[in-house]
Order: structure tokens, then sequence, then C-alpha cells
């Protein structure tokens, strides 16, 4: 399933530093799509590919989660446009 992060962000440059390094070797079935950042690095909103919201918010959450609030949801893919081609769970492993 496709997620979406959405993060609010204390300590910019400790947040966008710990997300390269956790990012470079994520849990199996994880897969990151995309990341945007705002232009003061304050707010971010990344896409996901995980099993499910629960997975992705536990891996924020205790990866950044003393630097920033992460608000992770499903996307709706039927009613989503310009999303990126998804794998089955299977695939990701």
């Amino acid at each position: 399933m496709l997620i979406i992060a959405h993060h609010n962000i204390s300590d910019p440059e400790t947040f966008w530093n710990a997300a390269k390094e956790v990012t470079s070797s994520l849990p199996p079935g994880f897969k990151l799509h995309a990341v945007y950042p705002s232009q003061d690095q304050k707010t971010g909103t990344c896409i996901w590919e995980a099993a499910s919201v629960e997975e992705v918010q536990k891996f924020l959450d205790d990866n950044v989660g003393k630097i920033s609030r992460n608000l992770c949801y499903e996307v709706n893919t039927a009613a989503a446009f310009g999303l990126p081609s998804i794998q089955t769970a299977e695939a990701l492993n």
C-alpha cells in the first residue's frame, strides 16, 4: 500500500541528516518513493510503500520522533493521480 508521511520538524538539520541515514538501509518490505521537503526544511512529505500505515508510523516515530511529529495515512489510490507504480508486499522483501 502507498502511505503518505507528513513531518512537522523541530530541528531540520538533525532531521534531514537522520532521514538520510535511516533511509539508506530500510527494513524489508519498505520502499521510499519520494521526499518533498519545504524550502525552510521545517516540514516534509514523503511517499512510502509498506504493508501497513502502522509499520511506517512506528518506523518514523522510532527514528525521528524526537525531532518531528509524523502523521501517516494510507493513500486513497482510487481517487489519486500521479502515483508511483507499486509492488506487492512480497516483492518488496
